[in-house]
């Protein structure tokens, strides 16, 4: 009995109290854009940052310093092959640079250079020229594809696209959208064909119609699997 009237009695008190307030609903989400643009300024904070450390705690750009550079190049995600370039501008002029700023316009101007660098198109051996794009699932392979086509064909080249992707939903009927807007030719089979069937018939048909390029989609997987 006893028990029963505790149990009562919190069951009354627990009436009592007013139910907490439901959560107010949370801002929306930032855009893509601002996500990205938070992402970057964060890596040009911690990278201006530490060309500041770098003269605060060496004080000319010695052998240590360069070093120190390089290292902070790296680790700021610029590459390594273009934190080398960089850092072998630097110590070309390393008697030139007194300042924190002076590093920082040095750094801006090669980086420049690098984005105005004109590459060469890539060759093509051979034709068809077959390349089969493989990855784990969701890294926007057949959009690549679609993108490649694109270009591809602004190039003066004809395209074929082989859909091998026979295991995920829907993925022919989406690359068939990409094969259209693209204007290239696209190689399917009904159902869950054999892959490589897939991928045989698409450089067979290519060699047939004269084909520049064949691109070949895969199903996603693991590299352990």
């Amino acid at each position: 009995m006893i028990w029963k009237f505790f149990k009562k009695e919190e069951g009354v008190k627990q009436k009592e109290n007013p139910a907490d307030p439901e959560p107010q609903p949370a801002e929306a989400a930032s855009g893509f854009f601002n996500r990205l643009k938070a992402g970057l300024s964060k890596t040009r904070r911690s990278l201006s940052g530490g060309l500041d450390q770098l003269f605060a705690v060496k004080g000319a750009m010695d052998g240590d310093a360069i070093e120190s550079l390089e290292e902070l190049l790296i680790t700021s995600d610029i590459g390594v092959e273009t934190s080398m370039k960089l850092v072998d501008r630097v110590s070309k002029n390393a008697g030139r640079i007194s300042s924190p700023d002076q590093l920082k316009a040095m750094l801006k101007e090669e980086l420049m250079t690098f984005l105005k660098m004109e590459k060469p198109a890539a060759t093509m051996p051979a034709k068809p020229h077959v390349v089969m794009v493989v990855g784990v699932n969701g890294v926007g392979k057949t959009t690549t594809i679609g993108k490649l086509a694109a270009k591809i064909k602004s190039e003066q080249k004809s395209v074929l696209i082989g859909a091998a992707d026979t295991f995920r939903a829907a993925a022919v009927e989406q690359l068939s959208i990409w094969a259209e807007r693209s204007g290239a030719d696209i190689v399917k089979h009904k159902g869950e064909a054999d892959p490589a069937a897939v991928a045989f018939d698409a450089v067979d048909a290519a060699i047939a119609r004269n084909r520049d390029v064949v691109l070949i989609d895969t199903a996603g997987r693991l590299h352990t699997r």
